[in-house]
C-alpha cells in the first residue's frame, strides 16, 4: 500500500533553509499520484479485458470438446452395432461349423478361415473401440479441467468488475466533488475573483491563485486587510470540507536573489497558512507549505508585467485519495 504523507514541517521550514529538490520532488509527487492512479485503473482494466478474452477462449474450446465428445459417442454407438452384428456373425459361423463338420476337409478349412478372419476383425473393431473409449476419457478429463478454470476464471473477472466499478465510483465522487467545491469557492470569493485572484481547475484538482497586489505588498510578508478578508471565506470553505488536502506555495520573481526569494517566498507562504489556521479548525496536517522562489515562474518574458505575475501565492486542493490506495491494495 502506497502511503503519501502530503505535509511539511512548519517549524522545520521557519528553522532551516528550504531544499528546492525537496520540495520539487513533494511536489511532483503529489501532482502525479492521479496519474499513476490512472494508470492503475487503465492497467486493470486492460486485464479484465484479457480475462474476458481467456473466459471467450475457453467456452470455445468447451463447445469444441463436447461437439467431439458428441461425435465419439456416436462412433462408439455405431461400432458396438457392428460389434453386435459381428458377433451375430460369430454365432452364425459357429452354427456353420456345427454343421459342416461332416462335410469335405476342403469345405471345412474354408468355414474355418472364414471364422478366422471374422474373429480377427472382431477383435480389431474391439480394440478401436477400447482405443476410444480411452481417448473419450481424456478429453472428459480435459473438460472437466477446463469447466474447472472457468469458474475460477469467472470469480476473478467478478472480483476485477466490482474494483473497478468501485474504483470508477470513488473517482466520480470525487470529480464531484472538486466540481462543488469549485462552486462553493466561488461563491465565497465572488467579490475578490477578477481583481487578483483566480480560480482554476486542472488536473482534478483547484488551484486557487492570488495576486501579490491583492495580499502582500512589495518584498513584504504581511497579509493585507483585503487579502485576509478573502483567505478568511476561503478557510470556512475549506474547513467544511475535510478530506481536501492544502498546498499552500508562494511565489517570487527573479529579483532580488535565491536565497532571498526563497526566504520571501516560504514566510508569504507560512503567513497565508497561519491566516487559514487561526480562522478556522482546519487540521494542520492537511496543510503542506513551500516556499518556491523564482524556480516556478508562469511568465518567461522577464518583463515587468511578466514578473508580476509570477509574483504570487496558490493555494492547490487536491482530493484525499486514501480511499482509492485502500481499493487497490486489496485488488
Amino acid at each position: 500500500m502506497k502511503k503519501i504523507f502530503l505535509f511539511v514541517c512548519v517549524g522545520f521550514v521557519i528553522t532551516s533553509c528550504v531544499s528546492t529538490k525537496k520540495y520539487k520532488a513533494l511536489q511532483d509527487n503529489c501532482t502525479s499520484i492521479q496519474d499513476s492512479l490512472r494508470l492503475e485503473l487503465a492497467a486493470n482494466t486492460k486485464e479484465l479485458i484479457g480475462l474476458r478474452e481467456r473466459h471467450l477462449k475457453l467456452e470455445s474450446e468447451s463447445v469444441a470438446l463436447r461437439a467431439d465428445s458428441a461425435s465419439k459417442n456416436r462412433t462408439i454407438n455405431n461400432l458396438t452395432l457392428e460389434n453386435v452384428e459381428l458377433k451375430k456373425l460369430n454365432e452364425n459361423l459357429n452354427a456353420k461349423q456345427t454343421k459342416l463338420v461332416q462335410q469335405a476337409a476342403l469345405e471345412s478349412r474354408k468355414m474355418l478361415e472364414e471364422l478366422q478372419a471374422a474373429r480377427a476383425i472382431l477383435q480389431k473393431r474391439e480394440d478401436a473401440l477400447d482405443s476410444i473409449k480411452l481417448s473419450l476419457e481424456t478429453e472428459r478429463k480435459a473438460l472437466d479441467k477446463i469447466r474447472k478454470e472457468l469458474g475460477i476464471k469467472n470469480d476473478e473477472i467478478l472480483i476485477k468488475n466490482k474494483q473497478l466499478a468501485d474504483m470508477e465510483e470513488l473517482l466520480r465522487r470525487k470529480d464531484s466533488a472538486v466540481v462543488a467545491l469549485r462552486t462553493k469557492i466561488q461563491k465565497a470569493l465572488v467579490g475578490f475573483e477578477g481583481q487578483g485572484l483566480t480560480i482554476e481547475q486542472r488536473d482534478g484538482k483547484i488551484y486557487v491563485l492570488l495576486d501579490e497586489a491583492l495580499l502582500f505588498k512589495v518584498g513584504k510578508s504581511d497579509v493585507s486587510e483585503k487579502g485576509q478578508e478573502a483567505l478568511k471565506k476561503l478557510a470556512t470553505v475549506l474547513e467544511q470540507n475535510p478530506d481536501i488536502n492544502i498546498t499552500v506555495e508562494g511565489h517570487t520573481d527573479n529579483t532580488g536573489g535565491e536565497k532571498l526569494n526563497w526566504e520571501l517566498s516560504t514566510k508569504r507562504a507560512l503567513a497565508i497558512s497561519y491566516i487559514l489556521l487561526d480562522n478556522s479548525k482546519i487540521n494542520g496536517k492537511r496543510i503542506t507549505v513551500a516556499g518556491r522562489g523564482q524556480f516556478s515562474p508562469i511568465d518567461n518574458s522577464n518583463t515587468t508585467v511578466g514578473r508580476a505575475k509570477n509574483r504570487r501565492s496558490e493555494i492547490i486542493l487536491t482530493p484525499d485519495l486514501q480511499e482509492l490506495y485502500n481499493i487497490i491494495q486489496n485488488k
